[in-house]
């Protein structure tokens, strides 16, 4: 049984739950505008697409007139950033848009990690969701890996003198992004072409449905306060499912009625056709 009078954060998704695209789903804008300045609810933006920085973010959900500050926003960019650090990578050819490479590149300053291909010093391949993608990125990719980290044959003659393998993340497995005209490619079709030319596979997914995400909010909230708001199940529902909190099921964006009578996991808590109508259900 949902109960919203136990809820005190609510961690929502963006494309398909607040957003379509660039336009606002209105009525569950609206909804996060009163509780935020109620202050009745306090609310993080989770998001998986990793072709924005969260700077953009910010800029988004602030000009849909939400008030947001930026420690509220939750990427994979965060636990790709935290990843290279715990490893200690000096080198790592990041794939990802000219906005994000340069995000990253100055939250890793510090650090001084070079995020350029570099086929003898790169010690990491990191695959974003990149907007700007080319076929040479991929081709580099695949180089890469084939000198590195396949043995030597007729068909991979160049070789590296670094024979040190290289590691293979990627920032989130979701296979589309929602869009005003329907879904667009994401990020799994890329690790899919890859995996489909050499067999390369990343040895890390960050972003939904890690619950390593969620870690900011699990620190300021006991899980029966949270619950996960989001338009899919594979990727919102897994989240909240590993983190041990409630899910909200929308269907203003990915997932259909049909998909939920198909669905074989546990029923979300809740399942609501735009996230404002939360408050007038108690139950799916």
């Amino acid at each position: 049984m949902f109960d919203i009078s136990r809820k005190k954060a609510f961690v929502c998704d963006l494309d398909g739950t607040l957003f379509m695209g660039p336009d606002p789903i209105a009525p569950a804008v609206d909804f996060v505008i009163r509780g935020t300045k109620s202050g009745r609810f306090k609310f993080f933006y989770l998001t998986n697409n990793t072709s924005k920085c969260p700077a953009e973010y910010l800029r988004k959900i602030s000009g849909a007139a939400i008030p947001v500050s930026e420690d509220q926003i939750l990427t994979p960019l965060i636990t790709l950033e935290a990843y290279i650090r715990e490893k200690g990578f000096k080198s790592v050819y990041l794939i990802a848009g000219e906005n994000v490479k340069a995000h990253m590149a100055a939250r890793l300053s510090d650090a001084e990690v070079s995020l350029d291909y570099d086929p003898e010093r790169n010690e990491l391949i990191a695959l974003a969701y990149d907007k700007e993608l080319t076929y040479a990125k991929l081709a580099r990719a695949a180089e890469l890996w084939n000198m590195r980290n396949r043995p030597p044959s007729p068909m991979c003659p160049v070789r590296t003198k670094n024979q040190t393998p290289v590691e293979f993340v990627a920032t989130h497995p979701d296979n589309c992004c929602p869009g005003e005209r329907g879904p667009i490619p994401d990020i799994g079709g890329m690790m899919k072409l890859l995996e489909t030319t050499n067999g390369m596979k990343p040895g890390r997914v960050f972003g939904k449905p890690s619950p390593t995400l969620l870690a900011p909010v699990l620190a300021q909230f006991a899980p029966e306060e949270i619950a996960v708001v989001g338009d899919r199940l594979y990727t919102d529902k897994a989240i909240a499912d590993n983190a041990g909190v409630d899910f909200v099921c929308v269907l203003s964006g990915e997932t259909t009625r049909g998909d939920l009578a198909a669905y074989k996991g546990t029923p979300p808590a809740i399942v609501v056709e735009t996230f404002d109508k939360v408050e007038s259900k108690e139950n799916p």
